[in-house]
């Protein structure tokens, strides 16, 4: 008789990881949750221009409002075992004895600080991370924002892959594109991805544990990697331009040349729409 996997998920508390922790419990045997607190994108805001600030405000209150739009306001946790744990303390012995407690098969990693051992040593193999972008060719903080900023959509989505202690480095079991619309720009596309990472995470935590899965080794000398202090309100205002001047348009006629450029691993998660909806392609072809 086939036996669920039982899971514990480490996460923050913002609604894009209430919400993606609900998606997961309703589809697995999730055990436990530890929900670290919520980490800065950005310090020293403050010593910002006016300008720059009203940049990095209207950013992420635009990212806010989609997020709502999607998820809803008052997402919660789901009803199982929460651990809430202070911002930096994800690799604290009593964390690492409270998820011992639920004795999991598979631990999924979204969004917390970087995982170290004896954490990552303890369950070497059996943490998942999902990491929201596309690696090896993004990989660091914001790697579904700078592809935007480089006027390349097609580099935006998320790589499902085990954890390591290099950063976004580990073996890949698969990669998905959100399905892009014509009128989506930074967050549409964003939380797509998080959405649409988390209906493959179910099979791939299954297939991954039934040994059906290989990881797919990165090619590291590939790619581009970026830090928090990287982010930068003319970054931000280079990407509003690029979605001002057609970028999707572009994108969306171009989608299967451009993913010929940058493949991915999508060899499981079928039924899944990976890239631009058919009814995207359409109104550009209309056009």
């Amino acid at each position: 008789m086939h036996k669920e996997p039982r899971i514990v998920m480490l996460t923050s508390n913002n609604v894009r990881h209430r919400a993606a922790a609900q998606r997961l419990a309703r589809k697995t045997n999730m055990v436990g949750i530890v929900s670290e607190g919520k980490i800065p994108l950005v310090a020293g805001s403050e010593l910002l221009s006016e300008a720059d600030q009203l940049v990095r405000k209207q950013h992420f209150s635009e990212r806010d409002a989609v997020e709502r739009q999607f998820f809803g306001a008052d997402v919660a946790f789901p009803d199982t075992r929460l651990h809430e744990i202070q911002q930096g303390t994800i690799n604290a012995p009593s964390v690492l004895d409270w998820i011992q407690q639920q004795n999991p098969d598979l631990i999924v990693l979204y969004g917390t600080g970087l995982v170290k051992p004896p954490l990552l040593s303890f369950y070497d193999n059996r943490i998942i991370n999902i990491h929201l972008g596309l690696s090896p060719y993004y990989r660091g903080a914001g790697t579904n924002f700078w592809p935007l900023v480089y006027r390349e959509p097609e580099y935006v989505g998320a790589t499902i892959h085990l954890a390591v202690e290099r950063v976004d480095a580990g073996g890949i079991l698969v990669q998905v594109r959100p399905p892009a619309e014509i009128n989506d720009r930074a967050h549409e596309l964003g939380t797509k991805t998080i959405i649409h990472g988390f209906e493959a995470m179910p099979q791939v935590l299954s297939l991954y544990l039934e040994g059906r899965l290989v990881p797919h080794r990165q090619d590291l000398s590939e790619g581009r990697v970026f830090k928090r202090k990287d982010f930068n309100a003319e970054s931000v205002r280079t990407m509003w331009r690029h979605f001002d001047t057609g970028m999707m348009e572009e994108y969306l006629a171009q989608a299967e040349e451009r993913w010929r450029r940058c493949p991915i691993v999508e060899n499981v998660v079928a039924g899944l729409t990976s890239g631009p909806t058919e009814q995207a392609a359409s109104q550009v072809a209309r056009q």
